[in-house]
């Protein structure tokens, strides 16, 4: 930590008298251009533009793309390209909803993370829910037609010769008589 601060004050005083308070990302680019080597910088570079939301939840995939920008900000130069990359990301459940959203104009990178993780949510609810009924519904029909099955081969009396003599009786004749 002492390093970097004591980085920091060198680079702020190598600036030039007058210019401009510096930016967070400037300082970013200047610390990882001195201190992290190219063949560093090339491999999370390539990281970065691979990375896809894939199987990880929408937190996790903003885990890493945040880990992974601060080494390309060269490439995010705008609020709406970064907001653009992490859409791209995402996994089908959410890209589209996000693509939609993204055209907002006052759209920033914490609103979509925050919309992404929300639409991923309620998606994953409703899918639960789908798929929670239709065991239902599937375990109730398998049960309706064994209790029904029982039933009627019992037909509601002590023994099973009376049902077949009933099932027997109402069945169409086999052959010519």
């Amino acid at each position: 930590m002492q390093l970097a601060y004591s980085w920091f004050k060198l680079w702020e005083d190598s600036r030039e008298e007058g210019s401009p308070t510096a930016r967070w990302s400037e300082f970013a680019d200047a610390f990882i251009d001195q201190f992290l080597h190219a063949e560093t910088k090339a491999a999370r570079s390539a990281e970065f533009e691979n990375l896809r939301q894939d199987n990880r939840s929408v937190w996790e995939y903003h885990m890493e793309f945040a880990r992974f920008s601060k080494y390309v900000m060269h490439m995010l130069p705008i609020m709406e390209a970064k907001v653009r990359r992490f859409v791209q990301g995402l996994n089908s459940l959410t890209i589209n909803d996000a693509s939609t959203v993204a055209l907002n104009s006052d759209m920033n990178y914490r609103k979509m993370v925050a919309f992404a993780k929300a639409t991923e949510n309620h998606k994953l609810k409703n899918k639960m829910e789908r798929e929670g009924s239709s065991k239902a519904q599937s375990m109730g029909n398998m049960g309706e037609s064994l209790s029904g099955g029982r039933s009627a081969f019992r037909g509601g009396s002590s023994g099973p010769s009376q049902s077949i003599s009933q099932s027997s009786s109402s069945a169409p004749p086999s052959g010519p008589s």
